[in-house]
């Protein structure tokens, strides 16, 4: 063969190459160059309930063509009870659903499905309660029976959030029947927020409503979804039933009062003409076109979701979300075609070019060595600036603590003057006082709090060992916490067992912040019952010269859920979000804590039960001075109520 014929067939290779690559990369293009025989392709679309506003677009976008412009012919099929629309599209009974967020949850199951498009911004699932004597807050519904529908699992979510316990809730089958909740078979339901408040304002029926997003869990609705075989053997069909969709959503909002009368004549299941207004109103509400792109789908939105579906255990492992959220426009897939011209290259220039390798290593290691030196001046110049914040840190810890405390405590002190001079006050000139005094002093240990903790992390908290005298040391925590117990009415008291030594070796402000930390949070998140206060002493082993001493505060409060217990020390946690909004706090008093009782040798441990009560135990490693106590066993050194 000649060097002109080899060059020949070697083009002749690259051409055909390219040419099954494009084929192959982009399938439409064959489809192009053979277009299908005239006709519309019959589809159809799994509706999640029945013929109401709440699928207004699909019906617009078959009235006024817009499927049929993008060559298809659509027939929608109503839900029927006990039947998923998930389970109809992947059977093959239909090809495109109406769901849920639940998709996700599908998806993480082994589910094919992939959501085309977000329909509803906000889900509009709520709760209505009925407005009956003893039920003012979602918190109220527990123990009575409500009416949830299977599915809708960001209720149960919307319930663990506000810090109710899913599993005490009282769950009925959802009959769908509106007579259950006037008649008061039920004390609450969930529903639609586009729906139901307006059937029952139309009965003059009084009602509360409550909606997850107050609670952090906002979800989206009505998710029209389709599945990985629709969209990877025809991908120019679920490009147009998409684009005709939302072109039928956008009509549909712009014209509700057409598309009411078009329900009205074609697809009414007995909703007046009011209550499909009324629906249209909330389903524009929900999803915000003036501001969002209809159809628009977040993956943050999306990865929210997923995370709650996670914190309530219903999500074993992570969804990777490209793979579930459609992609109207992806991008060609040329790792084929890459690799095949790299192979004809290889093979036709293999020989000229055998060079190239040792070159590319050899540019890549001279990158390496820079890339190296680069980050060693990075490092060095990181370290420069670190040292230059912790200054900054030092200088600004010093103009908080005095420009802003100072402040804050002469506040503090004048609002108690008045309070106390002025005992004629209107009750709610007093009550207003009182709340601005309880402000500046929960904002005076904020300061507090944070400036201790920069302290720590800056590593500027240092030990200052004397002797200490327990029984003092215990009595003056009782005075100093036993008026705060009165005022709840709780029952106070502290006990010193009687191998306790009367003087120890250690830090008396530290161990006291400790102690005065926990013993606050007891009397705080107590509100019947009691609060406890024993020291416990383990002498040292044979052959130490240090013991345990050992301070247990138990109290009757509130507990805390196993869940929360992992994170109660972390800094600016509290124990869930319900109880930061119902008792306040800056969530830094338990980690201060825990650092304090570490540089002391020591640790803090924690039992807590809901609604059964808590327990800490400070544990320090102590050098005692003295003999024992002469408290007897068991015996409290004083007691509050």
């Amino acid at each position: 063969m000649t060097l002109r014929g080899f060059f020949r067939s070697i083009i002749i290779s690259v051409i055909i190459a390219l040419t099954l690559s494009a084929m192959a990369v982009f399938p439409g293009w064959a489809q192009t160059m053979n277009p299908a025989a005239p006709g519309f392709d019959h589809v159809r679309l799994q509706l999640k309930w029945t013929h109401q506003f709440q699928f207004a677009g699909y019906y617009a976008a078959i009235e006024k063509g817009f499927y049929q412009r993008q060559g298809l012919d659509v027939e929608l099929f109503e839900a029927k009870p006990g039947v998923d629309p998930v389970d109809v599209v992947l059977q093959g009974n239909a090809e495109f659903g109406v769901g849920t967020s639940n998709l996700l949850l599908d998806r993480a199951s082994g589910k094919p499905v992939v959501v085309l498009g977000v329909i509803y911004q906000h889900s509009p699932l709520i709760i209505l309660a009925r407005h009956d004597p003893g039920i003012s807050d979602i918190d109220d519904l527990v123990g009575r029976p409500i009416m949830v529908a299977p599915g809708e699992e960001d209720i149960y979510a919307y319930f663990k959030n506000e810090g109710v316990d899913p599993a005490k809730l009282k769950v009925v089958p959802h009959s769908f029947d509106l007579r259950d909740f006037t008649e008061g078979h039920i004390a609450g339901m969930t529903a639609y927020s586009t729906d139901e408040p307006g059937r029952l304002r139309a009965l003059g029926v009084d009602f509360l409503e409550f909606t997850p997003r107050s609670g952090g869990v906002d979800f989206y609705g009505d998710n029209f979804f389709t599945t990985e075989d629709q969209v990877r053997n025809h991908p120019d069909r679920v490009r147009a039933f998409r684009t005709a969709t939302l072109q039928g959503w956008s009509y549909a909002l712009a014209h509700q009062e057409e598309i009411v009368d078009l329900i009205e004549r074609k697809y009414n299941r007995g909703r007046t003409r009011e209550q499909l207004l009324f629906e249209a109103q909330e389903t524009e509400r929900l999803m915000h076109p003036d501001l969002i792109e209809v159809g628009y789908m977040n993956p943050g939105r999306w990865q929210h979701i997923e995370d709650t579906f996670q914190d309530r255990g219903m999500l074993p492992a992570p969804v990777l979300l490209k793979h579930f959220i459609y992609d109207p426009n992806p991008k060609p897939d040329l790792t084929h075609l890459y690799w095949l011209l790299w192979t004809l290259g290889a093979i036709a220039f293999g020989a000229v070019f055998w060079l190239l390798p040792l070159l590319y290593f050899n540019r890549r290691l001279r990158r390496e060595i820079v890339h190296r030196f680069q980050i060693e001046t990075e490092l060095v110049e990181a370290k420069v600036r670190i040292e230059e914040a912790y200054a900054a840190q030092s200088r600004f810890l010093a103009v908080l603590s005095h420009e802003v405390r100072s402040p804050i405590g002469g506040i503090s002190r004048l609002l108690e003057l008045i309070l106390q001079d002025q005992p004629r006050l209107p009750q709610p000139v007093r009550e207003d006082l009182q709340m601005l005094q309880q402000s500046a002093k929960s904002l005076y240990q904020l300061v507090d709090e944070l400036l201790e903790w920069s302290r720590i992390e800056a590593g500027g908290v240092e030990i200052d060992l004397t002797p200490i005298a327990l029984k003092p040391f215990v009595n003056g925590l009782q005075k100093l916490f036993r008026p705060l117990a009165e005022t709840k009415k709780l029952e106070f008291s502290t006990r010193i067992y009687a191998d306790v030594p009367e003087e120890i070796l250690g830090d008396e402000l530290r161990l006291r912040q400790i102690v005065a930390n926990l013993l606050a949070n007891a009397i705080k998140f107590t509100v019947k019952g009691s609060v406890t206060l024993t020291v416990d002493w383990e002498p040292a082993r044979t052959g130490g010269t240090k013991g345990r001493l050992i301070f247990v505060v138990e109290d009757t409060g509130i507990g805390i859920p196993a869940a929360a217990l992992g994170r109660l020390f972390k800094p600016y946690q509290q124990a869930d979000a319900s109880i930061a909004r119902k008792f306040g706090g800056s969530g830094l008093g338990l980690s201060i804590s825990l650092h304090l009782a570490k540089l002391l040798g020591g640790e803090i441990t924690v039992e807590s039960e809901p609604d059964r009560g808590s327990t800490f135990r400070l544990i320090i490693a102590a050098q005692e001075l003295g003999s024992t106590t002469s408290v007897e066993p068991k015996a409290a050194s004083g007691s509050a109520k």
